[in-house]
């Protein structure tokens, strides 16, 4: 572990052009003294009284299409939890694949039933679907994530406990590869594995980046907000509906995120990105998105003109434009 170490100080610390970011040298001091830690990153170590405390129910929402081998390994990472009272919801933009067995299989691990909205196949239209899992959704507090951004063990409880009304939390990402991540019941056994040290082995082979969004710490860490991530972040329904949720104009890839960003800012949300808190291992994949410049025209038009509410949103679902499926306990 020294000799690790060391190569690590020659490399980053002293000669610093070569570092892969500008914050990984303090990171590499920090799991240092996370060594002795499980893959969990802090699931050993004693928390403040305030994070075993029962912060109340949620909705997960899991945007989704195709690759059921990754919807089932999120799944897997969620039914892990350390904190279990939420809901679980796909919001499936169009998938081919039939995720019924699935579902039906999984239900059993969670304690409400899993839910499943999908409408037809008409290319990228993630913002219309998301409104429809939030028009369906339980429970007050909303956390959105993508199919192939895998939570860390106190994901849903770290989130819970800072997500305050009247604030929207972002957070980051670490990038992993397929090929490392555990198959389903391997996380449901046993975890992710992908503690501090696992994750440095990983970039120094070249097969894992910015891994210093993976290091889970005691303390909330507020940095400068650098824009909400569709694929981490949790807000209030009722602030998601002062705003009238998602913005299904946006019907092709890119700007979504920043759209909803901005208008939660109009609408007077407090947007806080949190650092070492929220942490979750997005798959890589081959680019399957471009950022649309029609979408991009769009947003400048809503900053410009400075457009709270989304023209076509939560008040203009109509009933039976998605399907609705539940799979589970008192279904």
């Amino acid at each position: 572990m020294t000799a690790v170490y060391g190569i690590l100080h020659e490399r980053w610390v002293r000669r610093p052009e070569k570092r892969a970011g500008a914050q990984f040298s303090s990171a590499v001091a920090v799991a240092t003294s996370m060594t002795s830690r499980d893959n969990s990153g802090l699931r050993g170590a004693t928390l403040p009284n305030s994070t075993r405390t029962a912060p109340g129910p949620a909705s997960v929402v899991i945007a989704c299409y195709d690759d059921a081998d990754i919807v089932e390994r999120n799944l897997a990472a969620f039914a892990s939890q350390s904190y279990r009272n939420f809901e679980v919801i796909l919001a499936d933009d169009g998938s081919p694949e039939d995720y019924a067995p699935l579902l039906q299989r999984w239900a059993e691990h969670f304690p409400y039933p899993l839910q499943h909205v999908r409408h037809r196949d008409q290319g990228f239209r993630k913002t219309r679907i998301l409104n429809r899992a939030v028009r369906v959704s339980r429970f007050d507090r909303l956390i959105f994530v993508d199919m192939d951004c895998l939570p860390q063990r106190d994901f849903v409880r770290n989130h819970l406990r800072y997500l305050e009304p009247g604030t929207a939390l972002a957070g980051r990402r670490v990038h992993v590869q397929r090929q490392d991540v555990p198959t389903a019941q391997q996380i449901l056994n046993r975890g992710l594995g992908l503690g501090p040290l696992r994750l440095l082995r990983l970039w120094l082979c070249g097969r894992a980046a910015f891994i210093e969004h993976g290091l889970v710490l005691p303390g909330s860490y507020d940095i400068p907000h650098r824009g909400i991530l569709g694929s981490n972040f949790s807000a209030w329904k009722k602030d998601l509906q002062k705003i009238n949720g998602f913005n299904a104009e946006f019907t092709g890839p890119g700007w979504e995120d920043t759209d909803i960003d901005f208008r939660l800012q109009l609408a007077g949300i407090r947007l806080r990105t949190l650092r070492h808190k929220i942490v979750e291992y997005h798959v890589e994949h081959p680019v399957r998105v471009i950022n649309d410049p029609v979408n991009q025209a769009r947003l400048e038009m809503v900053q410009k003109q400075g457009i709270v509410r989304a023209p076509v949103g939560l008040a203009e679902i109509q009933e039976g434009d998605f399907e609705h499926h539940q799979y589970g306990r008192d279904v």
